[in-house]
């Protein structure tokens, strides 16, 4: 049993929201829920940690959205055409403003945003100071995390900053992305500068500055403008301030033994033991028809590693065998050539309760993306080969030469394949791409050259170039419905 945040969800969770007006659980920005009213320092403990809480539900679609919609991953052949058509709608990118995960990913991060809101306004209640300032740090920092999701897969999106009602969301209009993004820099600089250092015992899990630090610098990597040396400053101070480091071994990182380690600076819980908290995941990515052989209860196939992400690894990666499988035995010994994830996989006695946390930021995420701030400030430095190759020597891997990675675009395809490796299936890939420019050249080859969409026994698999308005999502139609005055992205 984990003795940390987890149990305190566990214990008060259920009892926080059962009292609340519900309009909370109505659809976002449409009924984004005017506040529930909080007396004491207590109930704003226990309203931070539903915040916390509610990013089970973002992660519950944001694997479909993101890691399914790159070329990591594709929805499995083998899976039914009819039974599931909005997964297969977003692997291919032919998907519209009804596609229920567009909706329901929406919505999950408005709700987090409206839970953060609710405590933000009434922080005042809390008495003591430093717990003021550390749970409304606490709350805007998942507000700007939400946030940070919604602009770089919508666009401009709504700003909501306070709780309002129904009305008053009906007339709201979509903020610039420049706007969106001031905002969550703006959130993440008052929780670097009011989180603690660290947390341990109970409170592990919590956030810290150092998280909040290298969310900031991911921002800075992020958003238009050349906040490149922003960047470097943030990202610099966490791998060589913090008390965070990586792992000697890739796959203790992901030993459910050994969650929260020191390469983890935050996480999203679960919690298996039938108590409403464990992840699906293992269940969502094993293969159909496994029996309990991989995990138990059997997989659904949902979001399989392509062909190119198997033969990407290098035969000495140790990452792999940590990440993915390319195939599982079965009855009598029986060998089933099917690629699945089993990065998330663990002993559990129920279907969809294993207890792997989903890992957000790690040090070795800061490292790398402090080698590519490096290298977009004017090319790659002794700094940067030496972070990048780091990496690569813990997977077993040889050390990058300068003449192989001397300039700045080797140096960024270099990059750009070791991010795949290293964060294979922890929902980066997409992310990354885009932030790199890179998503329609890699997706377009991804789709001209993936068995999965170019077998002639499987024509309604074909998938042709993308556009580069697909790279956003369409605004969900249901708030187009609600307010025809707010502007879908163009091409949908």
């Amino acid at each position: 049993m984990k003795n940390t945040l987890i149990i305190t969800i566990a214990l008060v969770v259920s009892s926080l929201f059962t009292s609340c007006d519900d309009t909370l659980d109505l659809q976002p920005i449409s009924d984004i829920g005017e506040e529930e009213y909080y007396t004491s320092t207590e109930q704003i403990n226990l309203a931070v940690v539903g915040i916390y809480n509610s990013l089970q539900g973002v992660m519950d679609t944001e694997w479909i959205l993101t890691e399914l919609r790159s070329d990591n991953t594709y929805m499995s052949p083998q899976n039914s055409e009819t039974a599931n058509i909005p997964y297969r709608q977003v692997d291919r990118f032919v998907l519209n403003s009804q596609n229920i995960y567009v909706e329901e990913y929406w919505s999950s991060l408005y709700r987090t945003v409206s839970l953060a809101n609710n405590v933000i306004t009434q922080i005042e209640i809390v008495e003591d100071e430093d717990l003021k300032s550390r749970y409304e740090a606490e709350a805007r920092f998942l507000r700007a995390h939400a946030y940070f999701k919604l602009v770089r897969l919508w666009g401009g999106v709504f700003i909501v900053d306070q709780p309002i009602s129904g009305q008053e969301a009906k007339t709201m209009d979509r903020s610039s992305e420049s706007d969106v993004y001031d905002f969550i820099i703006e959130d993440l600089l008052f929780a670097s500068e009011n989180l603690p250092s660290e947390v341990d015992g109970s409170e592990l899990g919590r956030l810290t500055s150092w998280a909040a630090k290298a969310e900031l610098g991911k921002v800075y990597l992020t958003a238009e403008g050349g906040y490149e040396q922003e960047a470097i400053a943030q990202l610099s101070d966490v791998v060589n301030n913090s008390p965070y480091t990586y792992l000697s071994s890739y796959e203790d990182v992901f030993n459910i033994s050994n969650e929260y380690n020191s390469e983890i600076l935050f996480a999203v819980r679960y919690q298996s033991g039938s108590v409403g908290l464990g992840a699906p995941f293992a269940n969502y990515f094993s293969p159909l028809q496994s029996d309990s052989y991989v995990v138990t209860g059997s997989g659904d196939e949902l979001n399989v590693p392509t062909t190119s992400m198997s033969n990407a690894y290098n035969i000495s990666d140790t990452r792999k065998d940590v990440s993915m499988a390319d195939s599982w035995v079965g009855l009598n010994g029986q060998v089933n050539e099917f690629r699945y994830i089993k990065k998330y996989n663990s002993d559990f006695a129920n279907v969809d309760d294993a207890g792997n946390d989903w890992p957000i930021i790690r040090y070795t995420d800061v490292m790398l993306l402090l080698a590519e701030a490096i290298n977009e400030n004017g090319g790659p430095t002794a700094e940067a080969i030496s972070l990048l190759n780091t990496v690569r020597q813990r997977a077993g891997l040889t050390d990058y030469t300068s003449s192989e990675v001397g300039t700045y675009f080797d140096f960024k395809l270099a990059l750009e394949e070791e991010r795949k490796l290293e964060f294979a299936f922890e929902n980066q890939r997409w992310f990354d791409l885009v932030r790199t420019g890179r998503a329609l050249t890699v997706m377009n080859s991804h789709f001209a050259t993936e068995d999965q969409y170019n077998n002639p026994d499987d024509p309604q698999f074909f998938t042709g170039p993308i556009e580069e308005y697909q790279l956003l999502l369409p605004i969900p139609q249901y708030e187009i419905d609600l307010n025809p005055s707010i502007a879908q992205n163009i091409g949908y």
